[in-house]
């Protein structure tokens, strides 16, 4: 999401009312954080609503326990199948953020947002959200690290009972890479299978400074896209491919996979061979991505790259508790399958 496009209706009066210091009354400053881009916010002290533009975003509000505050989102958010499943009220809520990254400044400010999450990138947006008098917090993460340090952030500025619980996911999610690390020692690089990341088309890939190539490499893989030099946001072609022989390839949408499958020119791979092309397990957003559920996806990939050092995770299991820990669900057996197999749910009755 590179470019930032707003509604003019109101948008030059609005903009004179914010210069003239007509800032809505529901941005006083009383407390101050400093944000991932470096940029010093200021927030009331109670924190009641918040507008986010992003599906990983809103996950991670929701396991930080900000369910009642979250307040403004994107019709996608809103339409999201297991958000609804978890969250039923977020098909209520105003939609006034449109991808990739503009708003519908009138509905916004109508909903008076005490803060809103932007990516780091979004900083075109968020100043012109600063200029009418809204708080705006930038995230921008590609390591577990800096997520964590996110997830902190976020806390803090949604208030003190998230921040507590900010705190527990930041220790559920050291926990995992410690025990990925354990389960990893004595591994060296002649035992790592390589792996090929599919995004939104077959041969779309992220390779290096990515949250995929951070949780595949920590969980004991090569990313053949990061270790031939390619950035963050790359395509490639079926030559190198073909000259990376993967071992394994991981999808993030079922129609990846389908394609790569129906494709007689990838059956030479190892991992169309093998039947180790996998789709990546997707609960309210993917695993693989910036979500909150990116705290289970290095567990999941280690257990697929490496059975024998990790057969006695159950996965299961664990999504079970992450949901039931962060997301105060209980997910079914029916449910947590879907999850692993990157499925939505099944209608309500």
């Amino acid at each position: 999401m590179r470019g930032e496009r707003l509604r003019p209706i109101g948008w030059l009066l609005l903009v004179g009312l914010a210069l003239q210091g007509a800032a809505p009354a529901w941005t006083q400053e009383q407390r101050s954080l400093t944000d991932q881009a470096g940029h010093v916010l200021h927030l009331p002290a109670r924190v009641e609503r918040v507008g986010t533009p992003g599906i990983s975003m809103a996950s991670l509000i929701l396991a930080l326990g900000g369910r009642a505050q979250l307040s403004a989102i994107t019709p996608e958010v809103q339409g999201n199948p297991w958000l609804l499943r978890l969250m039923p009220e977020i098909g209520r809520l105003p939609t006034p953020f449109v991808r990739p990254a503009g708003v519908h400044l009138e509905q916004l400010l109508a909903g008076k947002p005490d803060l809103v999450t932007l990516w780091t990138t979004h900083q075109a947006l968020g100043t012109r959200l600063e200029r009418l008098g809204m708080a705006v917090l930038y995230l921008g993460y590609d390591s577990p690290e800096d997520m964590i340090g996110a997830a902190r952030l976020l806390g803090q500025a949604l208030g003190p009972a998230q921040r507590a619980r900010a705190e527990a996911f930041v220790d559920y999610y050291r926990n995992v890479l410690q025990r990925v690390s354990a389960g990893l020692s004595g591994l060296d690089d002649a035992e790592k299978p390589r792996l090929y990341y599919a995004g939104l088309s077959p041969l779309s890939t992220e390779g290096q400074d990515s949250m995929v190539d951070a949780w595949i490499e920590r969980a004991g893989g090569i990313n053949v896209a990061a270790r031939a030099g390619l950035p963050a946001d790359a395509q490639v072609s079926l030559e190198q491919l073909l000259v990376w022989q993967p071992q394994f390839i991981v999808v993030l949408e079922e129609s990846t996979r389908r394609a790569i499958l129906a494709d007689p020119r990838w059956q030479s791979l190892p991992a169309v061979r093998d039947g180790r092309v996998l789709l990546n397990p997707k609960g309210i957003n993917a695993w693989c991505t910036r979500a909150a559920e990116t705290a289970l996806q290095v567990l999941w990939a280690a257990r697929q790259l490496h059975p024998q050092r990790f057969a006695d995770v159950d996965m299961a299991a664990e999504t079970r508790d992450f949901y039931r820990r962060f997301y105060q669900y209980e997910l079914s057996d029916e449910e947590v399958g879907l999850i692993l197999q990157g499925a939505d749910p099944p209608p309500r009755p």
